[in-house]
């Protein structure tokens, strides 16, 4: 996810140089990578979430067994997601800062 993320913004390098060029903040970019990094990853947790309850409750039923949920387990997991999320974002930050000088903007 990080090398992704990282990738991603070495190639919008001269994008980005520009946006900071007119005005745009740093502060907004970063938000930009956040949300460019949560939402996939919250996407993907909901649609694993539901398909894996889905899946396991249908299972239980066919051998007879009661479905117990583990809400422990699934807020230890949406948490895991979120550290994860946060991290990659924060170690993207010097990488955003590389390629919002303004010398980007030159092609190279």
């Amino acid at each position: 996810m990080l090398i992704g993320a990282v990738e991603q913004l070495r190639d919008q390098k001269r994008v980005m140089a520009m946006l900071i060029a007119v005005g745009t903040r740093r502060r907004t970019l970063s938000g930009s990578v956040l949300w460019q990094t949560a939402l996939p990853v919250a996407i993907g947790m909901l649609v694993a979430g539901l398909v894996g309850t889905a899946l396991g409750g249908t299972l239980l039923h066919l051998v007879g067994r009661t479905m117990v949920f583990d809400w422990v387990s699934m807020l230890a997991m949406t948490g895991i997601g979120a550290v994860s999320v946060l991290l990659v974002t924060l170690l993207t930050l010097p990488t955003l800062g590389q390629v919002t000088r303004v010398e980007a903007i030159r092609h190279e």
